[in-house]
C-alpha cells in the first residue's frame, strides 16, 4: 500500500513538473511575441534612457555656455538663428539659447582637437589649429540649415499627396477643418505636424487668417504659400476650395516633374567636369604608369 502511494505520489510530481514545463514554454512564445510586438512600435527603454541622458547633458553644457554665446554676435545674429529653428522645426529640443552655447562648444571642441593633432605632429598641425576652431563655431549655424532646407523639401514633396486626400475628403462632406484633423491624425511628418498646430491655433482661439498667415512665415516653400493664399482667399469670400486643392495638386506635380528634368540637365555639364579633370587624368597616368613600369622592367631584364 505505502509502495502504491509512493508511485501515485511519483507520477503526481512528474505530472506537474511536465504540466509547469509546457505551461512554461507557451509563457516564453506569448512573452517573446508581445516583446517583438512592442519592439516595433515602442523604442526600447533603455535606448530611450540613454537618449534621453546623453541629450539632456549636451542641453546642460549649451545652457551653461548660452550667456558666453549671446555675448558673441559674430556671424551668429539671434533673428537669423530663430528664423532657422522655426523652418526646422525647433529639432532636438533646441532654441536660441542652445545654438548659441553650442557655437562656444564647438569652438572650444575644435580647438582643443587642433591643438592635439599640432602637438602629436600631425601634417598641416597648425593650419587646423586655427582653422578647427571656426569650424566648430559654425557648425550649429550650418547644421540647423541643413535641417531647416532638409525639412522644407519633405514638405514640399508631400505637398500634393496631401492635397489629393484633402480634395477627396472635401468633396465626400468634410468640413475644411475636420479634413484637416483627419490629415493630420492619419499621416507623419512635418507638413501633418504644421497643420496640426494651424489646428490648435484655430481651436484656441487665433483668428482662422492670422493662423494661415502665421503657417506662411514658418515655410518657404512657395508652393505651400500659395496654397495658403488660396485658403486664405476661400475664406474671406466663402468660396469652394475643393477644386482648388485638386487643381494645385496636379499643377505641383508638373512643376515637380519640370524640376526634375532641370536637374537632370544641370547634371550633365557636371559630370562632364568630373569626367573631363578626374577620370580622364586618371587613365592617362595608369596608362602612362605601366608604359614606364614596363619600360623599366624590360630594361632590366635586358641590361
Amino acid at each position: 500500500m505505502d509502495s502504491f502511494v509512493l508511485f501515485l505520489l511519483i507520477i503526481t510530481i512528474w505530472f506537474l513538473l511536465l504540466f509547469a514545463g509546457v505551461n512554461y514554454f507557451f509563457y516564453r512564445r506569448d512573452y517573446q511575441e508581445v516583446d517583438k510586438y512592442l519592439a516595433k512600435r515602442i523604442t526600447p527603454r533603455n535606448v530611450m534612457s540613454n537618449d534621453f541622458s546623453k541629450r539632456e547633458t549636451l542641453h546642460r553644457w549649451m545652457d551653461a555656455m548660452s550667456d558666453t554665446g549671446n555675448k558673441i554676435e559674430l556671424l551668429s545674429d539671434p533673428q537669423i538663428i530663430e528664423k532657422d529653428l522655426i523652418l526646422a522645426g525647433y529639432p532636438y529640443g533646441l532654441n536660441t539659447d542652445r545654438i548659441q552655447g553650442a557655437k562656444v562648444l564647438g569652438a572650444i571642441g575644435g580647438g582643443g582637437l587642433g591643438f592635439l593633432l599640432y602637438v602629436i605632429g600631425f601634417p598641416l598641425g597648425m593650419i587646423l589649429f586655427v582653422f578647427l576652431p571656426v569650424m566648430g563655431y559654425m557648425a550649429p549655424m550650418l547644421l540647423l540649415k541643413v535641417l531647416a532646407k532638409k525639412r522644407q523639401e519633405k514638405m514640399r514633396l508631400e505637398l500634393p499627396d496631401f492635397m489629393d486626400m484633402m480634395s477627396i475628403t472635401l468633396k465626400a462632406g468634410m468640413g475644411l477643418d475636420e479634413a484637416l484633423a483627419y490629415y493630420v491624425t492619419t499621416n507623419k511628418g512635418p507638413l501633418s505636424e504644421e497643420f496640426a498646430r494651424l489646428n490648435q491655433e484655430i481651436q484656441f482661439g487665433v483668428q482662422r487668417e492670422a493662423a494661415y498667415r502665421s503657417l506662411m512665415e514658418r515655410t518657404t516653400s512657395s508652393d505651400l504659400e500659395a496654397l495658403i493664399q488660396s485658403m486664405i482667399q476661400a475664406n474671406n469670400l466663402g468660396t469652394p476650395i475643393a477644386e482648388t486643392f485638386a487643381q494645385q495638386a496636379e499643377e505641383m506635380r508638373r512643376m515637380r516633374a519640370e524640376r526634375a528634368k532641370e536637374a537632370a540637365g544641370k547634371a550633365a555639364p557636371k559630370i562632364s567636369l568630373v569626367s573631363a579633370f578626374v577620370i580622364a587624368p586618371s587613365i592617362v597616368m595608369l596608362i602612362l604608369s605601366a608604359f614606364i613600369y614596363s619600360y623599366f622592367v624590360t630594361r632590366n631584364i635586358f641590361g
